[in-house]
C-alpha cells in the first residue's frame, strides 16, 4: 500500500489550543458522541474515505479499557489497531508496522471537518517531492497548522521516517505531540510545509473540537448546513456573517479575553 490514513484516538495527545482542563472531552469520550446521529469516529473515517488518493484507513488507539469500548463504533470495513506501546508516537509507528504502507496520513480525532481535498493535496505534494519525510500545512506566520485550532488539516509522514523518529527521538514531549517529533529535528528529517488557503490565515476560526463549547458550535454548524455536502468553505462563509460566532471562536483560541 502506498497511502494509508491513520485516525489516532489517544487521550495522551494534547488537544487544540484553548481546550483548558475540560476532561469531559478526552478523545476516548469524544469518539462516541453523536454527530448527525452518527458516532464521531464513524463520521470522520467516512469523511477521510472521500480523499481520492487514500488507499486505506486504520484507527489506532492504546490497548486500554476505555478504548476497547469504542471498537464497536468503528465501521466494520475499517481495521482498528489497539497498541500496547507507551507513547502516541510509538503507537502510530506500531500501527504503520502492522499495516505496511509507504506513507501515512495522520488524522487526529478532534478534526471532524478534516478536508479530503486537503488530504489529497498532501499526497500530490509528496509525489512531487520524493525526498521529503514529513509534509504538513503552515499558517502565514509560520505556525504549523497541526498546532493551531483550525482543525482542517492532516499530516503526511513517510513510514520509514516514522520508524526512524520512534527509534531516535528521545524527547518525551515530542513523542506525545507526534508532529514535533519531525518539526523539531531538521537534522534528521526533510520537511515540506504547504501554505494554508489564504482565507484561513486568521485567528477567529476554530473547527477543532476540544471542549463542550467547541462541540455545541459544531452541532449548530452541521444543523444549519446539513451533513451530506458539508464543506469548510461554506462554513467559513456562514461564520463571516456571524460576528458573535467569530468572537466566541477567537476567545477560545485565547486571542481575546
Amino acid at each position: 500500500m502506498r497511502n494509508l490514513a491513520i485516525v489516532q484516538i489517544d487521550d495522551d495527545i494534547m488537544l487544540a489550543p484553548g481546550s483548558g482542563q475540560d476532561s469531559s472531552l478526552l478523545p476516548s469520550k469524544l469518539a462516541a458522541r453523536k454527530l448527525n446521529s452518527t458516532p464521531l469516529i464513524e463520521w470522520l473515517v467516512r469523511r477521510i474515505s472521500e480523499a481520492e488518493l487514500i488507499e486505506g484507513i486504520v484507527v489506532v488507539m492504546p490497548d486500554q479499557p476505555q478504548y476497547r469500548d469504542l471498537v464497536s463504533l468503528i465501521p466494520l470495513d475499517i481495521p482498528c489497531h489497539l497498541s500496547k506501546k507507551e507513547t502516541p508516537l510509538a503507537r502510530l509507528a506500531d500501527a504503520a508496522r502492522q499495516y505496511p504502507t509507504d506513507s501515512i496520513v495522520r488524522v487526529p480525532l478532534e478534526t471532524p471537518f478534516c478536508d479530503p481535498v486537503l488530504i489529497d493535496r498532501l499526497l500530490v505534494t509528496a509525489q512531487m517531492h520524493g525526498d521529503k519525510d514529513y509534509i504538513g500545512y503552515c499558517l502565514e506566520d509560520g505556525c504549523p497548522a497541526s498546532q493551531s485550532s483550525i482543525g482542517l488539516f492532516s499530516e503526511w509522514i513517510r513510514s520509514a521516517a516514522l520508524a526512524k523518529a520512534n527509534r531516535e527521538v528521545k524527547s518525551n514531549a515530542d513523542a506525545y505531540r507526534v508532529d514535533s517529533s519531525f518539526l523539531n529535528y531538521p537534522e534528521l528529517f526533510a520537511v515540506e510545509m504547504i501554505p494554508v488557503p489564504d482565507c484561513l490565515n486568521r485567528g477567529d476560526l476554530r473547527f477543532s473540537v476540544a471542549n463542550d463549547e467547541d462541540w455545541e458550535e459544531l452541532l449548530a454548524i452541521v444543523d444549519a448546513l446539513g451533513a451530506e455536502t458539508l464543506q469548510w468553505q461554506d462554513v467559513v462563509r456562514i461564520i463571516d456573517t456571524q460576528p458573535p460566532i467569530r468572537q466566541r471562536m477567537a476567545r477560545r483560541n485565547k486571542l481575546i479575553a
